[in-house]
């Protein structure tokens, strides 16, 4: 994996550096050596796992810190959360790691690598519960066109757009000759260009506003709190929705926003009110 995690560096160096239009070279250097030291903190939590148990934690923690900082920065890349969810796995933080583990999806569907951590990182979760019919609908149609990234389907998208239009605009300078009679088999195959355009033009370019109204309007977020209490309200004084804790790692839907506290849908269409700093949001 050094491989990897050397090119992770590269790829976050140099999206920090494009995301901010007038870094100086002293913040490049200063996101430089942030990534450096992640990595050789990383490698170091690694060697010393079998020897000593307490520095390998702390390593981890200070690995998943300066990426984390990195992120802060503006860096926003797959790479990136894959490192910060593998430094917060091995520090034993599962509620973080999963929430950049799910960030990076968005820039590394189908990654094998990832759907493997992801997986492992899940499996730690304690608690589970049965997804209702509408928020699987939506999980199981969201994940079939996630398997392209975002990037891939907006440029397949307006390149079906920009297509459909050509085919529609050469078909209508076409000579009228060529329009029917002898002309009518050729006739038939503009038709199907055109509709095959514009359905690909609709697929594509509708998964990416589906993708950007899912963002919006369903907000994800991740419990990284032990012992959380879902509430009535947004307030310690309200009563619990329900009996039992959650534990990190617990995957739901922000509904509802107030000063300091969120509302949020678990996956069994239960709701409650939690403090902000109990969960990461995506």
């Amino acid at each position: 994996m050094n491989w990897f995690m050397k090119l992770c560096i590269v790829l976050c160096i140099a999206t920090s550096a494009l995301c901010t239009t007038e870094a100086s070279a002293t913040d490049v250097d200063r996101t430089t050596g942030a990534a450096s030291r992640a990595q050789t903190a990383y490698e170091r939590g690694i060697q010393l796992r079998r020897t000593d148990a307490a520095a390998s934690l702390d390593a981890f923690r200070e690995s998943a810190q300066l990426w984390e900082r990195i992120r802060t920065a503006g860096a926003e890349n797959g790479p990136l959360e894959f490192n910060l969810g593998n430094a917060y796995m091995e520090s034993g933080d599962i509620g973080r790691a999963i929430a950049a583990y799910v960030r990076a999806e968005r820039f590394m569907p189908g990654d094998s690598d990832l759907e493997h951590n992801l997986s492992r990182a899940r499996a730690g979760v304690k608690s589970s519960f049965e997804r209702t019919g509408g928020t699987l609908l939506v999980d199981s149609v969201a994940r079939w066109w996630h398997l392209v990234p975002r990037s891939v389907r907006m440029l397949l998208g307006w390149l079906c757009w920009l297509g459909f239009w050509g085919t529609l605009a050469a078909w209508f300078i076409r000579p009228s000759t060529q329009r029917g009679g002898a002309g009518a088999t050729p006739g038939a195959a503009w038709r199907v260009a055109i509709i095959t355009l514009l359905c690909g033009a609709t697929l594509f370019g509708g998964s990416v506003i589906a993708d950007e109204y899912l963002h919006t309007s369903r907000p994800r977020a991740v419990l990284v709190d032990n012992g959380v209490t879902l509430r009535k309200g947004n307030g310690d004084g309200f009563e619990p929705a329900f009996v039992e804790t959650l534990g990190p790692g617990v995957e739901s839907t922000v509904i509802e926003t107030r000063p300091g506290w969120l509302r949020i849908e678990l996956p069994d269409g239960r709701s409650g009110w939690i403090r902000e700093s109990q969960a990461a949001q995506l």
